[in-house]
C-alpha cells in the first residue's frame, strides 16, 4: 500500500511538473512573440522619425523657396510699376 502512494505521488507530481512546464512554454512562446511585436513596432518608429525629418527638411526648402519667390514677385512689380511710370510718362510729353 505505501508503494501504491509513492507511485501516486510520484504521478501526481509528474503531472504536476507536465503542466509547469507547458505553462513555462506558454509564457516563453508570449514572451517571444511580444519581443516580435516590439521589434516591429521600435522599426515602424525609426521609419516614421526619419520621414519626420526628411518632411521637416523639404517644409524647410519649401519656405525657403516661397520666401524667395515672394521677394522676387515683390522686385517684378516694383519694376512693373516703373516701367508704367515710365510709359505714362513718355506718353505725357
Amino acid at each position: 500500500m505505501e508503494e501504491t502512494n509513492s507511485e501516486n505521488s510520484i504521478e501526481v507530481a509528474s503531472i504536476r511538473l507536465d503542466r509547469a512546464m507547458a505553462n513555462l512554454e506558454a509564457v516563453v512562446n508570449h514572451n517571444i512573440d511580444q519581443n516580435k511585436i516590439i521589434s516591429q513596432l521600435q522599426g515602424e518608429i525609426e521609419s516614421l522619425a526619419f520621414q519626420k525629418t526628411k518632411l521637416s527638411s523639404d517644409l524647410d526648402r519649401s519656405s525657403i523657396r516661397e520666401k524667395k519667390l515672394d521677394k522676387s514677385a515683390s522686385e517684378v512689380s516694383k519694376r512693373l510699376v516703373d516701367a508704367m511710370e515710365t510709359i505714362k510718362s513718355v506718353l505725357v510729353k
